[in-house]
Order: structure tokens, then sequence, then C-alpha cells
């Protein structure tokens, strides 16, 4: 097949204070024309460093010290300033990670996109208008005529993901590089813009390359897959053969790893051990080595030799080709090669009383102030952003709080910690109401009550150490008599940090280890209940499970009570004990997690279930679970809220709001016509 984008040999530094970092090392591979190609690995492999050379978009400290980009007859790699600005946005696209970041707050859609053709100076206002609002029709926009003249903030995130996708092929582009282009969406909104790069990629016959470390997307999206592991490639197929019979150890791992493929609950998840090397000085031989099982002594020292496979697939191991090879490996697909980490030692037991009791929570925002309102003749100037909500979390349980973005979670879970006002119902700790309690009286229960941030990075000081980081909440609750360099030291090891990154600083840490420090700072005073929101946030599968299995362990050791916000599903089903569904500020559905996946009463609860990509290129889904977007607080549906997006919506269901029935398993549900 023809060939639109070959790499060979790339190789690229980075200058910095402790050394040269050898990112990528002889980097080589095809990008086949009118096909999806998939680039996979965990974080640090080198996966978006390969995008932006191609763009020649790398940082200042960036060195390009070899190879090659060949798109047609051009080098990108040798292009000046002058044509490496004309191929951007004509030959080559690219839709970002975070579309709130690599869009303009403070300009329209439409003028965004007018600006996108400036280089076709021929065409006038009107035209570029008609382009833009076409581009945001063809993209699944409703209303474009409208929603052109909007703004960023104006837009949900996967709105906001349609419409950097729509500038990306607003000037019809040979190829289109998408970078974790749906990190930050939750299941349908991921399963909504997959099948968005799937129609639009053969509409307009493009050629994608995704970069993700989500191997569901991967499997559902793309026709070739290439697996980078520190700076290398270890793998490249056609996407079956990746993901039905893996050759290398690296991706054979990555994918037992992957929790959507273990179909019931296990209570801890199978990881990779160790962490990458260190690419200052990149290890002799295999460079996957020292995590690897298989490993033999040649692998330590001897770069592996190239396996091939069909016209593009290949892997490079020891056990595959030359004097070491193992007819044995690979193994049946039946028999694993990553084991699941033991158990901490303690048993996980649950009390019978709740720790932390909500009842009928309710929580408001002001929609205008009080003068407008009155000017306007509005009577109820508020929005409901969490609505009768009642839950319980007992010690040594595990609740899972699962919904789409913009359904309440994370302002229940402040508003269960006081950090937002609360305007009806009950929050009881430990038999004793804590509702709205003032700050003066309520400082002293957040010993017992502590938050793991979404952000790992963003919600530490940048300015203080790990060590200054997790001591910080001795020093703020006024705990005396504690050595805090001891203490540092202890909660690193608890939560299996290296002491030597005591010194280190949050951006000098990766995202899994960042993620550490938050759960050693929220253990610090030995609390009582934990709530964790997305606490495995834009993690590699195998960090994921590293994280979770920890969570556990302190779980069974100290008697912790954790709410786990997420919308991560194929996690949350082997960390929870009990699961709560919320659609816009509701509860729609509680219970045992394992009943509630095997048999959702439901429908939002089956849609969800429904809507996670499996890593399976035969599971591709036909449809979508569920179409459109969460409805506007302000515009509340007068019966039940998910009436609108429903597929088994009646008449009944748009009229009346459905109260909420507890089912003889004691599951509750909130819905008119249950699906059992």
């Amino acid at each position: 097949m023809d060939t639109l984008l070959d790499i060979r040999n790339l190789s690229v530094d980075f200058r910095t204070p402790r050394g040269r970092v050898q990112a990528l090392r002889d980097v080589s591979f095809g990008v086949r024309r009118n096909r999806i190609i998939g680039v996979v690995g965990e974080s640090g492999s080198g996966k978006s460093t390969v995008l932006w050379s191609i763009l020649g978009l790398l940082a200042g400290n960036a060195e390009v010290t070899g190879g090659e980009i060949r798109f047609g007859d051009r080098d990108m790699l040798n292009l000046g300033e002058t044509d490496l600005r004309a191929a951007r946005g004509e030959d080559v696209s690219v839709v970002f990670q975070d579309p709130m970041t690599s869009q303009i707050p403070v300009l329209t859609y439409g003028r965004q996109m007018r600006d996108i053709l400036y280089r076709r100076p021929n065409l006038p206002a009107s035209e570029k208008r008609r382009l833009a609002v076409e581009m945001m029709q063809k993209v699944g926009i409703p209303d474009p005529e409208t929603r052109v003249d909007q703004y960023p903030h104006q837009f949900s995130g996967g709105m906001r993901q349609r419409a950097g996708i729509a500038m990306a092929l607003l000037t019809g582009p040979q190829l289109l590089l998408a970078d974790e282009p749906t990190t930050a969406l939750d299941v349908t909104m991921e399963a909504q813009i997959i099948h968005l790069l799937q129609e639009l990629q053969q509409e307009l016959e493009a050629t994608v390359v995704v970069v993700s470390h989500n191997l569901g997307l991967i499997a559902e999206l793309c026709d070739d897959v290439v697996v980078m592991y520190a700076g290398e490639v270890v793998e490249a197929g056609e996407v079956r053969d990746i993901f039905h019979s893996p050759r290398h150890p690296y991706t054979r791992a990555l994918l037992e790893c992957d929790p959507a493929r273990i179909q019931t609950g296990s209570g801890k998840l199978p990881v990779i051990p160790g962490d990458i090397p260190d690419l200052i000085h990149p290890p002799r031989g295999c460079i996957f080595a020292s995590r690897c099982h298989q490993a033999v002594a040649a692998c330590r020292e001897v770069t592996p030799p190239l396996a091939a496979r069909g016209d593009a697939g290949f892997a490079r191991c020891h056990l595959l080709e030359g004097e070491h090879r193992n007819p044995a490996w690979p193994p049946p697909a039946d028999v694993p090669t990553v084991e699941i980490a033991a158990d901490g030692g303690a048993q996980k037991r649950i009390s019978p009383e709740p720790l932390l009791d909500v009842e009928d929570l309710r929580v408001r925002f002001p929609t205008m102030g009080p003068l407008r309102a009155k000017l306007k003749g509005v009577e109820d100037p508020f929005v409901d952003a969490v609505l009768d909500v009642s839950l319980s979390v007992r010690p040594g349980e595990t609740v899972g709080l699962v919904g789409e973005s913009g359904s309440g979670k994370t302002t229940l879970g402040r508003a269960v910690l006081n950090m937002v006002e609360s305007q009806g119902g009950s929050v009881r700790y430990e038999g004793g109401e804590i509702r709205n309690l003032a700050e003066r009286r309520f400082k002293s229960l957040r010993r017992d009550m502590a938050m793991m941030f979404q952000d790992p990075v963003g919600s530490l000081s940048p300015r203080k150490s790990v060590r200054a980081l997790i001591t910080e909440p001795f020093q703020i609750h006024g705990v005396k008599g504690v050595d805090l360099d001891r203490e540092a030291e202890r909660l690193a090891d608890m939560v299996r940090l290296p002491r030597a990154f005591l010194s280190r600083y949050p951006h000098e840490l990766s995202g899994g280890q960042a993620r550490r420090v938050g759960v050693a700072r929220a253990l610090a005073l030995n609390p009582k209940v934990i709530i964790a929101d997305e606490p495995t946030a834009g993690l590699d599968v195998s960090v994921q499970g590293e994280i979770l299995n920890l969570m556990a362990d302190l779980q069974a050791e100290h008697g912790l009570g954790y709410l786990i916000i997420t919308h991560n599903l194929p996690v949350v089903r082997h960390i929870s004990d009990r699961l709560a569904i919320m659609y816009l500020g509701r509860i729609v559905e509680q219970g045992d997690a394992e009943q509630i996946f095997d048999q959702p009463a439901h429908p939002y609860t089956r849609a969800l279930v429904d809507g996670v990509p499996q890593p399976d290129p035969d599971r591709r889904r036909a449809h979508v679970s569920i179409s459109g977007e969460v409805p506007s607080l302000l515009n509340r549906p007068a019966g039940c809220d998910f009436a609108t997006r429903c597929p088994h919506a009646r008449e009944r269901c748009r009229q009346e709001k459905p109260e909420h029935v507890t089912q003889p398993d004691g599951r509750q549900h909130a819905c008119l016509f249950p699906l059992r």
C-alpha cells in the first residue's frame, strides 16, 4: 500500500540540567495512506515527541540527532520555517489533547476558523464562514449557524473537541495527527469522538495518526498499531495481529494490564513491575529487559534482532529471532504473563455502621444576582447541581460514584467536605451532623476526612519539594511533637515512593509519581474517609493498577472508607463494593457493583456499561450507546432527566419525575420502566 509518511531512524535528545535525555532512538515506522494508525505506550515512551517532530514543534531544548521524516518527496526535518508553516494546517494538521488550552478563549469559533483560512486570500469572508459552518455541521455540532459565533467556554468538553477536529480538517489536510483526543472525555463522549473520526476518515479519505494510552480506543479506531517503549518502537503491525497475537513481552503485558479485559471484579489489578529506565543513560541490550519476566542474559547486553511479520509488522525481541529464540514464546492467549499483585497481608473488613451518611443533599448555584433576577422577573435564579442525593460510606468500603462530565460528582464530593455550601439535606459523619458547619469547627474533622484531587500536579504547590508537600498537613493542623523528616520517609515508604524523590519538585515527577504524592498527602494524618476525585485520570493502565492496588492495601490495613469519583468504568468495577450512578445531579441507580454491571436496571447505566470501548478489534460497536449531550442544568427536563436521550423513553417519562425505588435485592433506581 502507498506510504504517505515514512519515519526512518529518528533520534531526538533533550538537553536538561541532569544531562541529555535520549528521548527517541532509531524510531522507524511507516504510515500508510487512507488508514488510521495508533501509537501506543506508557507515559514517557516518546509518543508525543514523534508527533511534534513531524510538525517541527519540539521544545527549544530538543535536538534531532539523526533520521528522516519523509512526507511525500520532502524531508520534514530539513524544511525551513517558511516551508514548515506552509505545511502545518495545509498538509499536516493536529487535534490537541486539551481543547480548552489549544483554542483561543477570547475569539469566537467563526473568527478562529476564518483565521485558519488566511492562506486563501481570494475567498471572501462570507465563503470562509460558510466553510466553517459546513465543517461544524460535519463533525456533529448542532445548530452550527448559531454556534459558530460562540466562544470555547460556551461549549462542553465533548463539543470543544469536535470543534477542534473541525478546525484541524478545515483546510483538507492529507495527514491528521491526534494527540490523546479523548483523554479528558467520559465514555459516552469518547465513543462519539471515535465514531466521528472513523466517519470523517472514510468520507474525506484522510490518513490519521492517533497517540493514546487507551487500548480500547486504539482497538476500536485504528487499522495499524505501533507500540513504543522508552523511546523505541518494540512492535508494529495490523491491529488484529497486535491485539490477538502480540509477540513482544511488553505488548503482551500492556494488554494484560488493561482492566477492560478482566470481566469480573478482581479487587486487585495486574501491573508491570518496575519503571521506565532513565533515558539519560539508556541500558544496553533490550530496553525492556529490566521489567521483563522472560529476559535472559543476552537481553541485557545485546540489541534484540528484528522479527518481521506480514507486510509491515515486526517485533524486536531475542525470544522471536536469533540464537536465543524460544519456540514456546509467545504462550497461548489464556496463559497470563503478568501476575496480579498479592494482598498486602491485612484482610478487608467492612463495618455495618456508616462512617459517612448523606441524605437528600441539595446544592444550588445562582445563575444571576438578586437585582438582575428582580429586573428580569425571575423568581428562582438558581440551578440544582446536586438534587436529592442519598448515599453512605462504611469503614473499609469503597463506593464508586460514576457519571458523565457535568453530572455533579465533584460538586457532591466538595459539598460533603464543606468546600461548597449546600442548601438542603443532611451530611452526617460518625453520626454527627456536619453539613455547612462553620470552618473553625470543621477544621478538626479535616484530619479524618481527606480529598485526593483530580489533577495530581496542579493540586501541588510547584515551589515546594515532595518532602514539604507530604508533611504540610502536620503544619496546617498544628500537630506537635513529630519528626517531619521521619514522617516524610514513613509516608513515602507507605505509598512505595523512593525516598530519593523527597527532594524533587512536582514538575520533576511523572503522573503516577505525582499521584503517589497526593495519596501520601491525603494519608498523612491517618484519615478515616478519603474522597478521591478521578484518582486514575490520565494514567497508563499499569500505573492505574499500581495506584489502585496501593489504595486497596491501605484500605485493608487502616479500615479506610473510599468515595471514588470517576468516569472510568473498567477501573471502578474492580475496586468498588457498591456503585452510585449519577446523572444531571441525581443518583439514578445504586447498589452492589457486580449486580449493577451484570444487570443494570436504569437505561443510563446500561448505556454507560455498553459505552466502554473494548480492547478487541472484533468487538467494535456499530453505534454509540448514547447520542447527544447531558442537558443544561438551566433547562432541566420536566419529567425524567434522561428522557431526552433514552432509547426506551415513553410519553409518561417526559411528564413525570421518577421516584427512587428499592428492589428486593437492595438496589435502588429512579426509572419508571426499569430494564429488569
